[in-house]
């Protein structure tokens, strides 16, 4: 895939609807020095001289699609509390409805808190959560929501951290509300989740320790990549399975062809946090406009590779996009 394709496809995206279903959370950043160890205990005391929130979780990925240009409804789960005002504020700020939100007044809204010191390393991640399954008068609601907005999709992702959400079989009741209006689904799994309830998704997209746990397969070795994949792709009934090896890349497969390894373009890992992310919204934008699986796993990479040069959650936008290209590909 050349630059030029790049640049057209970037042109597209603009006109792309995108319906993200998934576990809602926010991320705060707490950045500080470290210059001494506390006398009351061997921990560091980090002096912050700065702090601040990013959208977490599937709102993340609705961020990276808003980055991309493409148009986004968010449809997931958070407290009655002031980190639910947070996101709701800052989809506004990115030109995103809140009305797909389902507040639950019994359990909090998922927050991460991050302390990042000197040269910004992580210190200690602190969260504050309820991954228990939601109700059933919650997951009817969240159910209701996608269906109202599923007619002005093109394509629907959905994101599962593991956080409650997507255990109630809200996934699998998705998925087959996808296949009656004939969308496309693209699923970024949690190895936490039962895998058959993302059956019949048009693509699933799982690093290589969440494809091994899923697949139920007990495998070392060279031969884990093939035969887990293969096993996914036959017990999950699906189009397409992109699994995301970090350094190594991202290997597809798809029905009719032998497994392909996509390289990665990363030369600088500062921080991988959300860069799943990034990779399932450009990976369901690409394919939606046109492109074929293995050309949007080229997009997808390249967006990564500059999310994961950034510290924290963050996105990438079309200009970066092609500035690093121009910069950086051999294509």
């Amino acid at each position: 895939m050349n630059i030029g394709s790049v640049e057209k496809l970037l042109g597209k995206l603009s006109d792309i609807n995108v319906l993200v279903l998934g576990d809602v959370g926010i991320d705060s950043y707490i950045l500080g020095n470290v210059k001494r160890i506390s006398p009351e205990a061997p921990v560091p005391i980090v002096e912050v001289y700065d702090n601040y929130n990013r959208l977490g979780l599937s709102a993340n990925v609705v961020s990276n699609v808003r980055a991309l240009g493409a148009k986004c409804r968010l449809v997931g789960v958070v407290g009655d509390d002031d980190n639910a005002e947070l996101i709701k504020k800052d989809l506004i700020k990115i030109g995103v409805d809140t009305d797909g939100l389902v507040v639950d007044k019994d359990r909090p809204t998922t927050h991460k808190t991050r302390v990042l010191a000197s040269r910004l390393q992580h210190v200690v991640r602190i969260d504050r959560e309820d991954k228990s399954h939601i109700s059933d008068r919650i997951k009817n609601q969240v159910v209701e929501k996608v269906e109202k907005f599923m007619g002005e999709a093109d394509v629907v992702v959905i994101e599962d951290y593991g956080k409650g959400l997507l255990k109630s079989g809200v996934a699998s009741d998705v998925i087959s509300m996808c296949k009656k209006h004939g969308k496309r689904v693209f699923v970024d799994p949690s190895r936490h989740t039962d895998a058959m309830l993302y059956k019949n998704a048009t693509l699933l997209k799982p690093n290589f320790d969440e494809a091994i746990i899923l697949s139920g397969m007990d495998i070392e070795g060279e031969k884990a990549l093939y035969e887990c994949g293969m096993t996914l792709m036959k017990k999950l009934s699906l189009e397409y399975l992109v699994i995301t090896r970090g350094k190594e890349g991202m290997t597809v497969f798809t029905k009719d062809a032998e497994p392909k390894t996509i390289p990665t373009f990363a030369l600088e890992v500062y921080d991988v946090s959300g860069a799943g992310d990034t990779v399932i919204a450009a990976l369901a934008l690409a394919h939606s406009s046109g492109l074929n699986i293995y050309e949007s796993a080229f997009f997808a990479n390249t967006a990564a590779a500059i999310v994961v040069g950034k510290v924290g959650t963050s996105v990438a936008s079309p200009s970066e996009i092609m500035e690093f290209l121009k910069e950086h590909s051999t294509r």
